[in-house]
């Protein structure tokens, strides 16, 4: 039975970026080096979660993944993926690490960017084939 998860946008995605930034920011405000320095760390992190927002906002982080036992795992419908063994899944977030031909990526799935029995499937689907392959 094929598997087609197509991953929306998530608020924790959102939380978990803007969180990150903040803490970089606070980090960065307790250093006791020279102010200047300090100033261009704190723009180079404004910088990079403005970045990170439009991204977000653009629809960077969607995706549909595909899973058959014909064709085996595929992204936006076409281009064959092969599921790393580094992948990480739990209940609440699944970082996929895979290998689109040469090339390594990380695909991050929030709970809540797809209905909770398609992420309960892909997580079963996951822990099962990848004790398989």
């Amino acid at each position: 039975m094929p598997l087609w998860i197509e991953v929306k946008q998530s608020r924790y995605l959102l939380i978990f970026i803007i969180l990150t930034h903040s803490l970089a920011i606070i980090s960065l405000l307790v250093l006791s080096v020279d102010f200047g320095l300090i100033f261009c760390l704190v723009i180079l992190v404004i910088y990079s979660l403005y970045f990170q927002l439009h991204r977000y906002q653009q629809g960077f982080y969607l995706f549909t993944l595909k899973y058959s036992a014909q064709f085996s795992w595929q992204l936006q419908d076409k281009i064959a993926v092969q599921i790393l063994g580094s992948s990480v899944v739990n209940a609440w977030l699944i970082i996929l690490q895979v290998q689109v031909d040469k090339t390594r990526r990380s695909l991050l799935v929030f709970h809540d960017a797809v209905p909770a029995e398609i992420y309960r499937q892909l997580r079963v689907t996951l822990k099962i084939t990848s004790l398989t392959e």
